[in-house]
C-alpha cells in the first residue's frame, strides 16, 4: 500500500507541449484538472487558473504530489467523497458526476468547490481519464451554513413558545396522520406524556377514533390563515375552540392545532368577541375605533369596514399603516375642528365625508362620531368610535335629478328664447319677400302700359315667392321634425343619378358666382343602394347650396364621394364630403351650428337669406338615416362637412363586358385624386388605367402607347385644365394619331355651350362629373364594336405566328387541363401543365429566362389559388417576373373579380367556357 502512495513520474499531455489547451482554459477563466482514475487519482494535466485557486505554483504543486491521495492527506473525508463518487459511477456506467468538496489551500485553510467531472476510457492510458471543471462554491456553502444556523434557532425559539403556550398545540403529518409534536399543556390536558403519543394517529390519541377527523382533512385548511371551528370532545367531555393551519415541520407537510377548552379564559374571551362580531356584522357600514390622541391611528374596525374602503387586512396594515388615509385629503381637513368640539364637549354628531378607496374611486359615507374619553376607556386610550355608511348611490341619484332639473330648465329657457328669436326671425325673413311681392305688385299695376317694366317686376316676384315658399317649406319641416311626423320612405336609388341631380340643380348657381366646382368619386363598389333618396338629396342640397352661398365669387367647392369598409353584409357606408374656401365659421359658433333658427353673427352674411333651420333640418335627417355630420371651419379660411350614412346595398353587381377586360384606358385631369379615383374604378372593371395630370403628358403618353403598339381603348379627358385645356389637347391628339381612340370629355359644368366646339375637333361622347363607375362602363361599353373592328383589322394584318412559343399552364380539373393542352397544342403551343399554384410558382423559379412567353393561370386550385401564385412570380428576383404575361383563366366575370385579378398582377382575363378564338388572340396580343 506504501508503493502506490509513493510519487511516481510525472505524466505530461501531449496536448499541453504547445500550451494550446493551456492557453484555451485560461482565456475561459475555468479551473480545470486531468487526473487518472486510479487509487491515488495520479494528476496528468492542470491548468494555471487552477493552482491559482488553491495558492500553489505549477512547480510547488509537481514538487509536492503526484496525485490527489497525497494533497488530500490533511482531508481524507473529501478525497474519499471525490474518488467514491467517481468510482461509483463509473462502476454504474455513468460517464459524469458532480460532487462538491474542499480543496485545501497553501497556507492552511479551504475553498469549496463544485466539480462537475467526466470519466473516459484512454489508449494512452491503462486506465480511465477523469477530467474535470472547479467552480468556487465557497460563498454559496457559507451563506447555506449561516441560513441552516438561523433556522435551527428560529425552530428551537418557536417550540420554545410552543411549550410555554397556554393552551393545547398539537402538529400531525397531514399525509399519515401521525402525532409530530404535543405542547406540555396538550399533555396535561391528555394526561399522557409526549413520549407515549408521539408517532401516534393524532385521530386515535385525541378524539378515539378509528379514521381520520373530516373537520381536519377538509380543503380549507391552508398555509395562509388559520381555520377556526369548535368542536365537543366526547372523550375528553369539554368542548374545543380550534384553530388549524398547515406548516412545515421538519421537511413535512403537518397541520398545527391551537385549542382552548370551554373552561379556561381564553375560550370564554373568544366567545365574547364572537357575539361582538355577529353584533357588528348587523351594523349596515364600517365600525371603526380611532385614536382621539393623534386624529390618525385606527385602534380597531369591524362589521363591513375593509370592503367599504377597499382593502384587505394585509393592505390597509402595510399600505395605510392602519391609520386613516382613506379618507379624502380636503374632507380630513374640515373634519379636524369638528373632532376637537367633540373631544371638548364629550359628545357626538352626525357628519358626511369623501373616501378614497384602494382602486382610485371615492365614496361618499355619513358618518356618527362619539368621543370615549380616556377616563371612561377600557383600555385607559381616548377614542372616537364610528360607524360609516355608504350613501354613494343616493347622492349621485340626487345630483342626477339635479342636473336633469337644471337641464330641462336651460332647455326650457334656450326653447323659449328660440321661439323669440324665430318670431323676431321669420318676422323678417317673412316681411322681405312679401314687402317685394306686395311692391313689385303695386308697381306693375301703375305701369301697366310698360311690357318691360311689368315683366321685370313679374320676375322679382316670381323670385321673392319662390324664396317665401323655401322659408315655409322649412318651417314645415322642421315642425314635422320636432314633432316625430316626419319619417323616412325607403326606395331602391342610384347614386349616380341622385348626385347627378345635386350637381344639376347646383351648377347655374356656381356659374353665377364664377365659382370652381371640383366633384369626385373615391372606392364606391355599390351605387344602387336602398335609402330615402329625396331626403338624402335634400341633405346633399342643402350642404352643396350652403357651400356656394358662403364662398366668395371666384372661389373653388370641393364635393367627393367614397364608399368606406363595412363589417356588415349588405350594408354600405358611405361619405360625402363638401369642402369650400370660403368665409368659414368662428370656432365658438361650431357647436351651435345645428341649433334652430341659429345664424353666425357676420356682416359678411347679414344680406344672405336664410331662416337659420336648413342645417338643423339637415342634422336631423342624417341622424333619422342613422348617421352622423361632421364639421370644421375656420374662420376666413373656409369649410369642411363630412356626412358619413350607412345604407343597404341592392345585391347587382356590375357585370364585366369581356371585350373590355384587359383594355388600357388613359384619364387625363389635374385633379389627381379625380385620376387615382377613375383609374381604380377602372382597374376594378378588369380594364388597365392609367392617368396623368397635364395635356402635355396626355400627348406623350398616348404616342409613346401607339409606338408600343398597346393603344389606349379610350382617353377620359377633363375640359378645364391649367396651361393646355381639354380642347387643345382633343386636337392635338387627333392630329397626331387621326380618330382611332374614342376620346371622352369630362367636366363638373354644364358643357352645353361648348359642346358644338369639342364634336368638331374630334370629341366622342361627354361624361358629367363626378365619375361613378357605372357611367363610365356605360360609355365605354358603347365603343366595344368601334373598337373590335379596328382590332381585327390589326389583326388581320399582324396575325403573329404562336408555333414553338411555350406557355406554364396551371389548372386543378384533369378534364380541363388535358382540353387546354391539345387545344393549345393544336396552335403549335408548347405546353407544360401544373395541378396547384404552388407548382406552378416552382415550375417558373426553376425555368430559364424568357422559356415561357404567358402563363395561364386558374384561380380556384388546392394548395396554393391563381391570385397568391401570382403575387409570389411577380415578387421573385429575377428578369421576366415582373414581364411575363400572366393570363388569368376563370369561370368569375364580375368586374370586381376582374379587378381583383389586375390588382395582383394579372396581365388579362379570359372568362371560362374558353373560346378559343379569342383566347388565340389574346396570346398572340402578349406573346406576338
Amino acid at each position: 500500500m506504501e508503493n502506490q502512495h509513493e510519487f511516481g513520474p510525472w505524466n505530461k499531455n501531449p496536448l499541453n507541449v504547445g500550451g494550446e489547451k493551456d492557453v484555451l482554459s485560461n482565456i475561459m477563466n475555468i479551473s480545470i484538472l486531468n487526473f487518472k482514475l486510479d487509487q491515488n487519482l495520479t494528476v496528468i494535466w492542470a491548468n494555471d487558473d487552477f493552482y491559482k485557486n488553491i495558492n500553489y505554483t505549477k512547480k510547488e504543486f509537481e514538487s509536492i504530489f503526484g496525485d490527489l491521495y497525497h494533497y488530500y492527506k490533511d482531508y481524507p473525508k473529501d478525497f474519499t467523497v471525490l474518488s467514491g463518487n467517481l468510482l461509483s459511477n463509473y462502476e454504474k456506467g455513468e460517464a459524469s458526476v458532480q460532487v462538491t468538496v474542499r480543496l485545501p489551500l497553501k497556507d492552511k485553510g479551504f475553498k469549496w468547490f463544485r466539480i462537475t467531472a467526466t470519466v473516459t476510457e484512454s489508449e494512452e492510458h491503462d486506465v480511465p481519464i477523469v477530467y474535470a471543471v472547479f467552480s468556487d462554491v465557497t460563498d454559496m456553502v457559507d451563506k447555506y451554513k449561516k441560513t441552516a444556523k438561523v433556522c435551527r434557532e428560529k425552530a428551537n425559539s418557536f417550540e420554545f413558545m410552543m411549550e410555554e403556550y397556554a393552551g393545547n398545540i398539537y402538529i400531525s403529518d397531514m399525509d399519515n396522520y401521525e402525532l409530530l409534536y404535543l405542547n406540555r399543556t396538550a399533555c396535561e390536558t391528555l394526561k399522557q406524556p409526549a413520549s407515549s403519543m408521539v408517532g401516534r394517529k393524532c385521530y386515535e390519541v385525541i378524539q378515539g377514533r378509528t379514521s381520520p377527523c373530516p373537520f381536519c382533512t377538509n380543503d380549507i385548511i391552508n398555509d395562509k390563515e388559520f381555520y377556526e371551528w369548535e368542536f365537543d370532545n366526547p372523550v375528553l367531555e369539554r368542548t374545543f375552540m380550534i384553530k388549524n393551519r398547515i406548516i412545515n415541520w421538519e421537511g413535512r407537510r403537518a397541520r398545527l392545532e391551537l385549542s382552548y377548552d370551554m373552561y379556561s379564559t381564553e375560550y370564554k374571551l373568544a366567545k365574547k368577541d364572537k357575539e361582538r362580531e355577529v353584533i357588528l356584522r348587523t351594523l349596515p357600514g364600517g365600525f371603526v375605533r380611532l385614536d382621539a390622541r393623534d386624529y390618525e391611528t385606527i385602534l380597531w374596525y369591524g362589521a363591513d369596514f375593509l370592503n367599504l374602503i377597499g382593502y384587505s387586512e394585509e393592505e390597509f396594515e402595510t399600505k395605510l399603516k392602519s391609520k386613516c388615509g382613506y379618507v379624502h385629503p380636503d374632507d380630513y381637513k374640515k373634519i379636524i375642528p369638528v373632532l376637537d368640539e367633540l373631544k371638548e364637549t364629550n359628545g357626538s354628531t352626525v357628519t358626511e365625508i369623501r373616501i378614497i378607496r384602494s382602486d382610485g374611486s371615492i365614496k361618499n359615507l355619513t358618518m356618527t362620531l362619539c368621543y370615549v374619553s380616556e377616563k371612561d376607556s377600557w383600555d385607559g386610550i381616548p377614542s372616537f368610535y364610528s360607524l360609516g355608511m355608504d350613501v354613494t348611490e343616493e347622492r349621485m341619484e340626487q345630483e342626477r335629478q339635479r342636473i336633469a332639473l337644471e337641464d330641462a330648465y336651460q332647455t326650457a329657457k334656450v326653447a323659449n328664447e328660440a321661439k323669440t328669436n324665430f318670431l323676431s326671425s321669420m318676422s323678417h325673413d317673412i316681411r322681405t319677400p312679401m314687402n317685394a311681392i306686395m311692391g313689385m305688385a303695386a308697381i306693375a299695376k301703375m305701369n301697366t302700359n310698360e311690357p318691360d317694366k311689368v315683366r321685370d317686376c313679374l320676375n322679382k316676384i316670381n323670385i321673392s315667392s319662390k324664396h317665401l315658399l323655401s322659408l315655409i317649406n322649412e318651417v314645415l319641416d322642421m315642425s314635422k321634425i320636432e314633432s316625430g311626423k316626419i319619417n323616412l320612405m325607403l326606395e331602391k336609388i342610384d347614386l349616380s343619378e341622385l348626385v347627378e341631380n345635386v350637381a344639376d340643380i347646383c351648377k347655374p348657381l356656381v356659374a353665377e358666382k364664377n365659382q370652381q366646382l371640383k366633384m369626385s368619386v373615391g372606392r364606391v363598389r355599390h351605387e344602387k343602394v336602398i335609402a330615402d333618396g329625396d331626403r338624402l338629396q335634400q341633405v346633399l342640397l342643402n350642404l352643396m347650396s350652403n357651400a356656394i352661398k358662403y364662398t366668395p365669387e371666384g372661389g373653388t367647392i370641393t364635393f367627393r364621394i367614397n364608399e368606406l369598409s363595412s363589417a356588415i353584409d349588405n350594408l354600405g357606408q358611405y361619405e360625402f364630403i363638401f369642402i369650400d374656401n370660403g368665409i368659414g365659421m368662428a370656432e365658438d359658433f361650431i357647436p351651435h351650428i345645428f341649433e334652430p333658427f341659429s345664424r353666425a353673427e357676420d356682416s359678411r352674411i347679414s344680406k344672405i337669406q336664410g331662416t337659420g333651420l336648413g342645417m338643423a333640418i339637415t342634422d336631423n335627417i342624417v341622424r333619422m338615416m342613422n348617421g352622423i355630420i361632421e364639421v370644421q371651419s375656420t374662420l376666413g379660411v373656409g369649410s369642411k362637412f363630412v356626412v358619413s350614412v350607412p345604407m343597404e346595398i341592392q345585391n347587382e353587381e356590375e357585370m364585366c363586358d369581356e371585350e373590355l377586360v384587359g383594355l388600357p384606358v388613359l384619364v387625363v385631369d389635374d385633379d389627381q385624386i379625380v385620376c387615382e379615383n377613375a383609374s381604380a374604378l377602372l382597374d376594378e372593371l378588369g380594364m388597365r388605367g392609367y392617368w396623368v395630370l397635364s395635356g402635355q403628358e396626355a400627348i406623350l403618353s398616348v404616342i409613346n402607347a401607339h409606338e408600343r403598339r398597346d393603344d389606349f381603348f379610350a382617353v377620359i379627358l377633363d375640359w378645364k385644365m391649367p396651361e393646355m385645356d381639354g380642347l387643345e389637347t382633343l386636337k392635338a391628339i387627333r392630329k397626331n394619331l387621326g380618330d382611332d381612340v374614342p376620346i371622352i370629355i369630362i367636366s363638373a359644368y354644364d358643357y352645353s355651350e361648348i359642346e358644338e366646339e369639342f364634336l368638331e375637333a374630334g370629341a366622342d361622347a361627354f361624361l358629367s362629373k363626378p365619375l361613378f363607375k357605372s357611367k363610365m362602363l356605360h360609355v365605354l361599353q358603347l365603343f366595344c364594336t368601334h373598337s373590335n373592328l379596328i382590332s381585327s383589322e390589326y389583326e388581320e394584318k399582324n396575325d403573329a405566328d404562336l408555333s414553338n412559343k411555350k406557355v406554364l399552364l396551371a389548372e386543378d380539373n384533369d378534364l380541363n387541363r388535358e382540353i387546354a393542352i391539345e387545344l393549345l397544342q393544336m396552335e403549335g403551343i408548347e405546353v407544360d401543365s401544373v395541378e396547384n399554384g404552388k407548382r406552378a410558382v416552382e415550375m417558373f423559379e426553376a425555368s430559364a429566362v424568357g422559356d415561357y412567353g404567358a402563363i395561364l393561370m386558374d384561380i380556384q386550385m388546392p394548395v396554393m389559388n391563381g391570385y397568391d401564385a401570382t403575387k409570389d412570380i411577380r415578387s421573385l428576383n429575377r428578369v421576366d417576373a415582373k414581364t411575363v404575361p400572366i393570363i388569368a383563366l376563370t369561370a368569375n366575370a364580375f368586374a370586381t373579380d376582374v379587378g381583383k385579378a389586375r390588382s395582383v398582377g394579372m396581365n388579362e382575363h379570359v372568362a371560362k367556357p374558353i373560346n378559343v378564338k379569342h383566347l388565340i388572340k389574346v396570346l398572340q396580343r402578349w406573346m406576338g
